[in-house]
């Protein structure tokens, strides 16, 4: 597979295993370190693009097995204090998002100890996963890393570290047969939203070509936007893939005022996302006043919200000069990523080079975007 590594200033490139992408975000706001390479064996995982297999049914008699963790959606929003900024912050009493929940599957090769944050964050991603579900069975939403427990460090990422970042994968289908394609995976996406799964990057013959299932991924972010309690800051994503999500909003007939908020938030970083979105929230305004940073861009509609309560808005400065951080691994280049990546067909060479038209920073003259 070819990965669209999510990290502050890393090179896009071809991958071997196991995917742990990071995050670039814009200036301000935080980036993370994308890793080398991706796994192109696929040891004990169902073909590519089959269907992951689903537990065996419980008989319709047995007892339902004792929960290993609570239900998110029972605590209070005093649970978790989100501390300082996405880029050198903390988080206190990190929630869990669930391993599986209606709609909902954290991604299964992804460490479970970075899927903590903060209830806001979580009962948000927990809530609209059931709202999609209930408008679009079939599919779950597959979501990556969001913060450790505790918040701070958190490997391949320069944000992710005090609990309102988490990447959420489009939802994808198979071009072969129109199904949807199980568990979803860090694929790019072209301009027309189609990409392909590469596992022996230097054989064709397992190539698994994939489209993005539009109707999913828009009903997700939907429902996320609609919930008044999850106060969404941005969505990064690439801009083609932005555009194609708007169109399908408009087709589908969602309230304008979704349309334009969805417009208002989504931007491309330095690095496109077009693998999957980075969601932010907000500091709320009892973590603000416990420390809570904010990075840009804070809206009008923001301040209002935060004048209500009698909270102001605190962005976040520079890293505290006595800073305990972990070295970042050096950046790759593309040259060194590809050398890296082994041999490679013609077909993976030719879709690295035409990523190279979306791989810069756009300038779309949108208010916000940075």
């Amino acid at each position: 597979m070819i990965v669209m590594s999510c990290g502050g200033g890393a090179e896009p490139g071809p991958t071997a295993p196991d995917p742990r992408p990071g995050e670039i975000e814009p200036a301000g706001a935080g980036g993370s370190e994308p890793s080398a390479k991706e796994s192109t064996s696929k040891p004990a995982e169902p073909a590519a693009g089959a269907a992951a297999p689903e537990p065996a049914e419980p008989d319709a008699g047995a007892a339902a097995p004792e929960p290993t963790e609570p239900d998110p959606l029972t605590f209070d929003a005093t649970r978790s204090t989100s501390i300082g900024s996405p880029t050198h912050g903390r988080l206190e009493g990190g929630v869990a998002l669930p391993l599986r929940a209606p709609g909902l599957l954290f991604l299964p090769r992804k460490d479970p100890g970075s899927r903590y944050g903060t209830v806001e964050l979580v009962q948000g991603l927990v809530r609209a996963a059931a709202a999609m579900e209930r408008a679009e069975a079939g599919a779950p939403v597959s979501i990556g890393d969001l913060s450790r427990e505790a918040g701070g460090n958190i490997p391949s990422h320069a944000s992710h570290r005090s609990g309102r970042d988490v990447d959420v994968l489009f939802f994808l289908r198979r071009e072969a047969d129109d199904e949807p394609f199980l568990p979803s995976k860090f694929i790019p996406l072209d301009p027309e939203g189609r990409g392909t799964d590469y596992g022996d990057l230097a054989d064709p013959f397992d190539d698994v070509p994939v489209r993005i299932d539009l109707r999913r991924t828009w009903s997700f972010v939907a429902a996320l936007l609609a919930d008044e309690s999850t106060d969404l800051q941005s969505i990064l994503v690439v801009e083609h893939l932005r555009s194609l999500l708007l169109e399908e909003a408009e087709r589908v007939g969602s309230p304008p005022e979704l349309i334009q908020r969805f417009s208002e938030i989504t931007c491309q970083p330095k690095l496109p996302h077009d693998d999957h979105m980075h969601i932010r929230v907000f500091c709320s305004a009892d973590d603000i006043a416990a420390g809570c940073e904010d990075t840009p861009p804070v809206y009008p509609w923001r301040r209002r919200e935060l004048a209500a309560s009698g909270t102001k808005v605190v962005l976040a400065g520079k890293a505290p000069p006595d800073a305990e951080e972990e070295p970042r691994p050096k950046l790759k280049t593309i040259e060194q990523a590809r050398a890296e990546a082994g041999p490679m067909h013609e077909d993976v060479v030719e879709f690295l080079d035409r990523r190279k038209a979306w791989a810069s920073k756009p300038h779309p003259g949108r208010r916000w975007c940075r």
